[in-house]
């Protein structure tokens, strides 16, 4: 079952909301043999890279099959997204190396069969009073997720809980229906100023390249900012004519062309975006949205520092 995505929660008694961590999706099955599985979104088998997941499905009873989000903690407490990319291409005596030193957890949120019963049909409350029943074991890389019946706390975790990408929200009476996007997710924003650095993209509808100045006091490559209305202004027509000729793609980490081809400009204009998730703590993981230029602001008030709690 899938979430679409909004810009508010919905009210109403009728509704639950959890937090969202910055993880993969992940079904864990036990079979009625007790052999076990951990299978992704998409049903990709996933058991060599989180062989703890397999391990804590012993919890289950046999012929079970528990929905939730898998996620690896780094030293702060904060969810490593890269981690987990990095455990989908070792091999199994690695992943067993790294499951010790930084061990996966699937938080549960759903269960669609408990003991060979299949429980889709039946409405969220009855599959999270099974859910808590299964859990109450409390093992250490099978949790159950929080959840609460007030949007006030749902909407405090979005302005103030750091480390969450969102919340989500189900209809209490809901059956579990595969495919459809009948939760709601609405994603935890936060706006930093950047320098702009290079523009990417037609000029008529033109993407932002961002920097920020790290710590050796240098400006360092971020992310994107893509089109928006109001980008298109007088402040752009500046930064525009200080282009210079059209250079070649920034790599992000995964070797992606996390910049397509681009044209530095010099970096005296700063805008304000809005964004959602960090990748390794330095680079947007998704282009950002423009919010509004800030001639009131100094390319150096662009530091690094703002992302800190983020």
């Amino acid at each position: 079952m899938l979430a679409r995505l909004e810009s508010t929660l919905p009210y109403g008694a009728e509704w639950r909301y959890e937090p969202k961590l910055d993880g993969f999706r992940g079904l864990l099955w036990r079979s009625n043999t007790g052999a076990a599985r951990v299978l992704s979104r998409n049903l990709r088998d996933l058991s060599v890279s989180f062989p703890e997941l397999v391990r804590a499905s012993e919890a289950l009873p046999l012929d079970s099959v528990v929905d939730g989000e898998i996620v690896i903690a780094d030293a702060g407490g904060s969810s490593d997204f890269g981690a987990l990319q990095q455990r989908l291409g070792v091999g199994r005596r690695d992943a067993d190396r790294s499951a010790q030193q930084m061990p996966a957890v699937l938080l549960a949120f759903d269960v669609l069969r408990c003991a060979g019963v299949d429980l889709t049909s039946r409405p969220l409350r009855d599959r999270r009073a099974n859910l808590e029943s299964l859990l109450a074991a409390n093992t250490a890389c099978l949790q159950l997720i929080a959840q609460t019946d007030a949007v006030d706390e749902a909407e405090d975790w979005l302005r103030l809980v750091p480390n969450i990408e969102g919340v989500v929200a189900k209809r209490w009476d809901g059956r579990y229906l595969p495919g459809q996007r009948d939760w709601v997710k609405v994603k935890r924003r936060r706006t930093i100023d950047c320098v702009v650095i290079g523009i990417a993209g037609d000029h008529t509808r033109p993407w932002l390249v961002l920097g920020l100045r790290h710590p050796d006091g240098q400006l360092h490559h971020l992310g994107l900012a893509r089109p928006a209305k109001g980008m298109l202004s007088a402040q752009f027509a500046l930064v525009l004519a200080g282009a210079g000729p059209e250079e070649s793609p920034i790599r992000s980490r995964w070797q992606h062309a996390a910049v397509p081809t681009w044209r530095r400009v010099p970096p005296t204009a700063v805008c304000e975006v809005a964004y959602t998730v960090l990748d390794g703590n330095r680079w947007l993981r998704h282009a950002a949205r423009f919010v509004r230029w800030r001639p009131d602001r100094s390319p150096d008030d662009c530091w690094f520092e703002q992302l800190a709690g983020h």
